[in-house]
Parts: structure tokens; C-alpha cells; sequence
């Protein structure tokens, strides 16, 4: 685990006269005002970013900082362009505004110290715990990269022929795949972009969750009513869902009769060549192989899924309208 930032802050500072640390603090401000951060649309838009345009972009004057991410902490240890360690081991600092300014003063003071004017911070992506302490430090000024999860893992088996994880070892790690130029870096959508990624997300995860509830509509009907299939043909349509959320055991659909069958479809307001499909329903129900033992707790299930497959559907359908009129704000779209 990392030291307290409190500690660290003052271990970096406890050797300074007053006089020098009101210096060095004056030439942090300075460094912080002239920082300059790049981004895919700096470095990536104009061709190909190859391993020696990456090795470029690491300069003399650059503070390298490795980041290990975690969910509410993250670890960080700072090189120098010729793999030189800056920090005094690993600084730690949590997942939130007040965690961010601490890293940064972290490492204007180091850069303050060894004479460094960028800054570039790499960091190992983890799930989306980095989306935020990459836009935040890229809006203070710093530049952001990631590396390869494989490549740390590789490169971690190399150092000390061990692959476990550790706070402390994991940074300079990153850092040095940063120096020896194997990043690559981050795309962050921006406005009507960043917009679209998060609705087409959204989309992905309700179109996971209505196949996984069709799946378990499919399961449960299959014991219950074997010929479901042959009786409704298309199992996902608005004509089966109806009937299954109104009468899903076979026996029901005896009880309600072709003619209950279309009046639960006349009280949809459902149109089309459905209705000739009443009188083949109700004729394979009343033949059905269907296990009938636990069956009332099944209805139960299957109404369920049926409830979630339809909720589903209505929210897709409106995520992809939503999608649509953001499309239309991309420039030329029409």
C-alpha cells in the first residue's frame, strides 16, 4: 500500500529552508501555467502515431508519471526520460477532485525540483476507473497516455519474475513503457460524441438484457408448452407477448378460446395477419406435452420475462430515437 499523501508531501519538502520552498513553490506555478497537454486529436489526427513519433513526444524536459488505477485509489511514481525514479516511492491519492490536485501538486513539486516543464501521465486502463483522472488532468494541462495491460503483466514477470500485483511496483512499471515509447493514446469523445458513445453503451447493455430474459422466456416455455414454437411462430412479436402476458400455460389458452385469443389482440389495438393464428394456438395448447407440475409458479416466471422482454423494447426503441437526433447534430449527417 502507498503512504499517506500528507506524509509524502512533507517528506518531499522536510529537507527546504522556508526560502526554498517558497521558491520551488513559485516555479510549480510557473510550470503548472505553462503546461500543455495532447490529446488522439493532436497526435493522431495528422497520420500514423509510430513508436519513434512516440519516443519524440517523450522529451528531456518531460516528468514521466506511472499510474496504477484502482476504484477508489490510484498509485503513482514519477521517472525521468533516461528511467531515472524522481518520486520517493508510490503516491497515493484517491479517486476524486481533492485526490486529483493533490497528484498534480505531487508532481509539479518533483518537476519543480529536477527541472522538468511537461508532464505526461500514463496509466494502466482499469474498466472505467480512469475515465475521469484522465479528462481531469488533460483539462489541468497533462498529457495522458495508457499502456498495454499485457505489457505491464509482461514486463512486471520480467523485472522480478513474478506476476503479482503490486501498488508500489506497478507505476514505475508504466512509467517505463511510457519512456520506451510503448503507449498509445486514449480517445475521449467529445460533445455530440461523447454523447453518442454513452447512448450507444446504453443500447448494447438493454439489447445484452433483453436476449438474457428471451433466453429464460424461451427456458421456461419449452417445459411448459413444448410446441410454443410451432403454435406462434415468431416468440419475440408483439401478437405472442401479449397472449403469454395474459395467459402463458397451455391450459389457459384452452380456457380463453380462439375468440379470447383475438380479443386480447382487439384489446392491443394489434393489426395484421395474426389473428389466423387463434385457432392453430389454441389447437396445439390442447395437445401439449407440456409438464403441468409447478406449473403456477412458471406462469409466474414467465410473465416476468415476458414484462421485462416488452419494458425492454419500449426503452430501446427510445434510446434509438435518441440516437437518431444526435446523429443528426454531427456536421454533414443529412
Amino acid at each position: 500500500m502507498g503512504r499517506d499523501s500528507g506524509k509524502q508531501k512533507k517528506e518531499n519538502m522536510k529537507a527546504l529552508s522556508p526560502e526554498q520552498e517558497a521558491g520551488l513553490k513559485q516555479k510549480a506555478e510557473e510550470i503548472s501555467k505553462g503546461l500543455q497537454s495532447y490529446t488522439w486529436r493532436d497526435l493522431e489526427t495528422g497520420g500514423k502515431f509510430t513508436h519513434n513519433d512516440k519516443l519524440t513526444f517523450i522529451r528531456d524536459d518531460m516528468l514521466i508519471v506511472g499510474c496504477d488505477i484502482g476504484s477508489e485509489r490510484h498509485y503513482a511514481r514519477a521517472i525521468d526520460a533516461k528511467g531515472r525514479e524522481l518520486s520517493k516511492g508510490a503516491y497515493s491519492f484517491e479517486n476524486s477532485a481533492e485526490g486529483f490536485q493533490s497528484a498534480k501538486d505531487w508532481a509539479l513539486c518533483l518537476a519543480a525540483q529536477h527541472g522538468k516543464n511537461q508532464i505526461v501521465l500514463g496509466v494502466e486502463p482499469t474498466g472505467h476507473y480512469w475515465f475521469s483522472l484522465a479528462a481531469w488532468m488533460i483539462a489541468k494541462g497533462i498529457s495522458v497516455v495508457q499502456v498495454n495491460p499485457y505489457a505491464v503483466k509482461q514486463t512486471k514477470e520480467l523485472a522480478d519474475n513474478s506476476q503479482a500485483k503490486n501498488d508500489a511496483k506497478d507505476p514505475k512499471l508504466i512509467a517505463e513503457l511510457v519512456k520506451n515509447g510503448n503507449y498509445g493514446v486514449p480517445y475521449l469523445p467529445e460533445d455530440v460524441y461523447a454523447e453518442l458513445r454513452v447512448l450507444c453503451t446504453l443500447r448494447d447493455q438493454l439489447m445484452e438484457d433483453r436476449v438474457r430474459n428471451m433466453n429464460r422466456l424461451h427456458r421456461e416455455m419449452k417445459i411448459v408448452f413444448p410446441e410454443y414454437r410451432e403454435a406462434f411462430g415468431k416468440i419475440d412479436g408483439i401478437f405472442t407477448l401479449s397472449v403469454l402476458a395474459n395467459a402463458p400455460l397451455p391450459s389457459e389458452l384452452v380456457a380463453l378460446g380462439e375468440d379470447g385469443v383475438k380479443d386480447i389482440w382487439h384489446a392491443e389495438k394489434l393489426r395484421g395477419g395474426g389473428y389466423k393464428r387463434a385457432k392453430e394456438i389454441v389447437r396445439l395448447a390442447g395437445v401439449s406435452a407440456g409438464l403441468t407440475q409447478g406449473a403456477e409458479a412458471r406462469k409466474i416466471a414467465i410473465v416476468s420475462f415476458v414484462g421485462k422482454v416488452m419494458e425492454l423494447a419500449a426503452e430501446l426503441e427510445e434510446i434509438e430515437a435518441q440516437i437518431a437526433l444526435k446523429c443528426r447534430e454531427i456536421p454533414r449527417a443529412d
